[in-house]
């Protein structure tokens, strides 16, 4: 499956947007996703009830995501080994671009959303909305976006209104596309919320 790096700079500006300056915290990788480091996943083995061994940096995330599931076997209902799981299976697709590893990451982020809705200020919905974009399901995307919105509340600073645009383009919404993307621009002269490319969007809106 392609990459679109048109939405992937959009992932990247909202993940920019969602990280401290905390360098204990996840940091960007070139995909747009916040990647685990080697010493974040040998820190998860050493916290996590299943940890035995020290992992090797080539197996790292696969033994992490077995591990995690196996836990998940027992103690399904542990809201931050599912998230911690969608997260991992999301680095994992960016990778692999697998639709089986997509849809591994949305089954993960729902089970934390039915868990409880509000998990993470509902970073869950737009994390969901990222795999549903990359696998062509915009209605679904369009819908966890809403979502997101209606529970962060603007409480995370992400210009959503660019990622909006983003769906409504690929999704063949030209009109509708370009005027979320001039609602985006009102946002980012007001509030300095990052934004896509104007150049970029001027030739997508041009007639």
């Amino acid at each position: 499956m392609l990459r679109l790096s048109s939405y992937l700079l959009l992932l990247m500006l909202f993940l920019t947007a969602c990280t401290s300056n905390n360098k204990d915290e996840q940091k960007i990788g070139e995909d747009g996703f916040p990647e685990f480091s080697e010493e974040q996943l040998q820190e998860m083995m050493k916290n996590h009830p299943q940890a035995q061994n020290p992992l090797s940096p080539q197996k790292s995330t696969d033994q992490m995501i077995q591990k995690m599931e196996n836990f998940l076997e027992k103690n399904p209902a542990d809201i931050s080994t599912n998230y911690n799981l969608a997260k991992l299976h999301y680095q994992k697709y960016m990778k692999d671009s697998l639709p089986a590893t997509c849809k591994k990451t949305i089954y993960f982020y729902t089970k934390v959303i039915d868990l409880q809705a509000d998990y993470e200020e509902g970073r869950p919905y737009y994390n969901r909305m990222l795999c549903y974009l990359n696998s062509k399901q915009y209605d679904a995307a369009l819908n966890d976006l809403d979502r997101f919105v209606a529970i962060n509340q603007d409480r995370t600073p992400v210009n959503y209104q660019s990622m909006r645009a983003e769906i409504l383009f690929q999704k063949g919404n030209k009109v509708a596309a370009c005027s979320a993307y001039q609602t985006a621009l009102v946002r980012y002269k007001k509030d300095s919320l990052p934004i896509h490319n104007e150049v970029f969007w001027k030739t997508r809106c041009e007639n």
